[in-house]
């Protein structure tokens, strides 16, 4: 089967993706690329705002920054996971011992990352989350 070229333009198209990230210029790229991607974007810079954001209804998947301020995003990544919304992790660093035991199967990209890698990056991660039922 063929992908037409609307749905190669825009591969995230009614998807909405919680972006959590507390470094404003890269969170607003991240942002950008989603959206030209066809998504719709929730936004949270802290981790009160990233927790909040899980409660948004019809939340497709998610990138979180491994560290918010001084806070992980563990949190957030636990309640991602209870409710079955794929996500991925960015940083700088390796994922915290804490955190990869509990989400083993939780893709990392690597800071600096290329924009493109972000929108592959969430189409596996919601490729996974439809095979794992």
């Amino acid at each position: 089967m063929m992908t037409s070229e609307p749905e190669r333009a825009h591969p995230l198209e009614g998807m909405r993706i919680l972006v959590a990230d507390d470094e404003f210029l890269i969170a607003t790229m991240i942002e950008e690329t989603f959206r030209d991607a066809g998504a719709e974007i929730v936004s949270a810079a802290t981790l009160a705002q990233a927790l909040q954001a899980t409660e948004a209804s019809g939340l497709s998947a998610a990138v979180l920054d491994v560290r918010l301020g001084r806070q992980t995003t563990e949190a957030v990544a636990d309640v991602l996971a209870s409710r079955n919304i794929p996500f991925v992790f960015c940083s700088g660093q390796a994922l915290p011992e804490t955190i990869r035991s509990k989400h083993p199967a939780a893709r990392l990209l690597t800071k600096p990352v290329r924009l493109a890698a972000f929108v592959g990056a969430i189409l596996a991660a919601l490729e996974d989350g439809a095979t794992a039922g």
